[in-house]
């Protein structure tokens, strides 16, 4: 495996890439084989240790706030521990790093690539009292996002201990429910109970990181995310991808649209926007959750194993801990390893009754080289069954890049790294992994059973492209200044509708922040990744069906929908 590109992890942008740094005085750069033999020998032996050291305290220090928001030691120590690690990744620079000419070193050594990444530094270029502001906004919105609750719809004064958190029982109202005012007071109450909420914190989070990207000699904070992909022409690329599959969304839009109809004849028009409360998702990034709605055959077998999985397993740490050795055994089929670690005690796999936690599902690199760490409040139900999958993607690749030097342990760009997550579950969705685990039955499919199957994988996929591109697109434009604060609500809606063909369900105003209900928002996490992502997927597991024998171009026996690599070692060493 070549040196990748480390970048931004867990809500803070500590960054180690890139040449551009901080504005410093011109020196005589130590250049030439004897410099790069002393800029390998401080990299291996002494910046090795002390940055892995300090990466582990402050991953630590994260996961003890993520998994106990509401503790001030906690959030105190995650804080603490970030600016000690940005005081950290300073000082280094200053005393170290900035001596070599690394461009002048040899092209095949992973010294200039190390050296490349560190270079930039990030925030640790905010100093004192602006770094400690940026921190505290960071934690401040991540708290909100956390413990935001809402009231049920039939008891919209309630007491607190009845109001209901986003997982499980918000995401479960927006998906289940056919009451179109309940619906549209769910997606208005998260939105009051987060994003808005978040608003004025979003402004000063925009100034610090716009301040941060210019100190390290980027124009504003979109560039500074952007160069993990090492294009200059990435956002005109990502642009050309997005016209590409935009005809295939529009179709898929318009077919949904028109089954919608039926469904709520007074709220959904032909030729308008759809009303995002009505996808079966709280963000309206994927609509599988309607699928029994906008089915094409609704006579034939409908794909959905969460009843067998209900069956199978039920929603303690017992049972949840049973799904997640089920997706750790499809790696090690493949011959990768063995990741129970991950969902071991340290975990936290199941929501905590007396606690209040940041559920977003996400896998954790502790920078030690053997503790990796689940974060997900998991449900017995399809999308989570797959999430496990994804989320032990992102283990399998931590450990396969354990040994590369700190600098290098990432993905070839943020975008490769979900897509690994996403390869597998591209098998474990298809009928014939279900049914070779027992959640189906083992009868062969239908022309009508297959459409059925491939529309419900069109309802996550080719449904989240647009979403996948426009919260980055969104934000690159109100780091860059085209976006005013003044004009956060208006801009949002605005893009929804050109790219998604979305409106809000009840009229905006200003004073709401509806992006900022969306964990990556708060959460200062880049978005795109994942629209590369949906793209970059297909392009491996077709790669891993060829090297499988089970897709062949061209033959109608051998079609990429029905690729499963489950036990395929040929696929697994290909994989690694």
């Amino acid at each position: 495996m070549t040196c990748q590109l480390t970048p931004i992890y867990l809500c803070i942008i500590i960054g180690l890439v890139l040449v551009k740094a901080i504005t410093i005085q011109q020196t005589t750069l130590c250049t030439g084989p004897h410099c790069e033999a002393q800029a390998k020998e401080y990299l291996d032996h002494t910046y090795e240790a002390a940055a892995s050291q300090e990466y582990n305290k402050v991953v630590l220090a994260d996961w003890d706030y993520n998994t106990d928001v509401l503790n001030k030691t906690a959030e105190d120590n995650s804080k603490k521990a970030n600016i000690a690690l940005a005081e950290f990744i300073l000082k280094e620079y200053e005393d170290n790093i900035k001596q070599y000419d690394w461009e002048s070193f040899s092209d095949s050594s992973s010294v200039k690539r190390q050296l490349k990444f560190l270079n930039g530094i990030g925030t640790a270029a905010l100093k004192g009292e602006d770094l400690e502001k940026y921190n505290n906004v960071l934690a401040d919105m991540n708290k909100i996002y956390a413990t935001a609750t809402v009231c049920p719809f039939d008891d919209q004064t309630c007491e607190d201990e009845k109001r209901l958190p986003l997982e499980p029982d918000l995401e479960h109202i927006i998906a289940t429910s056919t009451n179109y005012d309940e619906l549209t007071y769910i997606w208005k109450g998260w939105r009051e109970s987060s994003g808005k909420k978040v608003r004025e914190l979003y402004s000063e989070y925009v100034n610090y990181g716009n301040k941060a990207a210019l100190a390290n000699g980027y124009p504003n904070l979109g560039q500074f995310w952007i160069r993990t992909y090492e294009s200059k022409t990435f956002q005109d690329d990502i642009e050309k991808l997005w016209l590409d599959v935009k005809d295939l969304y529009e179709e898929l839009h318009a077919y949904v649209r028109f089954r919608l109809i039926a469904k709520f004849p007074a709220n959904v028009v032909d030729g308008e926007p759809i009303p995002a409360s009505v996808l079966g998702n709280m963000w309206a990034q994927s609509w599988d959750n309607i699928f029994p709605d906008v089915v094409p055959f609704p006579d034939a077998p409908i794909f959905d194993v969460t009843p067998a999985l209900k069956k199978r397993f039920n929603q303690t740490h017992e049972g949840i801990s049973q799904i997640f050795e089920v997706a750790n055994e499809f790696f090690v089929s493949l011959g990768l390893e063995d990741m129970a670690m991950s969902y071991g005690p340290k975990a936290m796999i199941i929501r905590p009754e007396d606690k209040e936690v940041l559920c977003h599902a996400s896998a954790w690199d502790f920078y030690n080289g053997y503790d990796y760490r689940i974060k997900m409040c998991t449900s017995v139900n399809m999308e989570d069954f797959i999430t496990v999958h994804h989320e032990l993607g992102h283990i399998q690749y931590f450990l396969n890049y354990r040994n590369l030097p700190i600098a290098c342990r990432e993905g070839a760009n943020p975008g490769f790294h979900e897509a690994i997550g996403d390869v597998v579950a591209l098998s474990v969705a298809t009928p014939k992994h279900m049914i070779k685990l027992g959640y189906l039955e083992g009868t062969p499919p239908s022309k009508e059973s297959t459409i059925n199957y491939l529309m419900k994988m069109a309802l996550d996929k080719i449904a989240f492209l647009p979403f996948g591109y426009l919260i980055d697109a969104y934000r690159w434009k109100i780091f860059d200044g085209t976006i005013p604060t003044t004009q956060y609500t208006y801009d949002w809606i605005k893009m929804r509708s050109d790219y998604q063909g979305i409106v809000p369900p009840v009229i905006r105003s200003e004073d709401d922040f509806d992006a900022g209900a969306k964990f990556h928002v708060p959460g200062n996490t880049p978005y795109i990744r994942y629209f590369v992502s949906f793209i970059l997927q297909f392009q491996i597991h077709q790669a891993l069906c060829l090297e499988a024998g089970q897709y062949e171009k061209g033959n109608a026996s051998l079609p990429l929908h029905e690729c499963d690599i489950y036990q395929n070692a040929a696929a697994g060493k290909k994989f690694k």
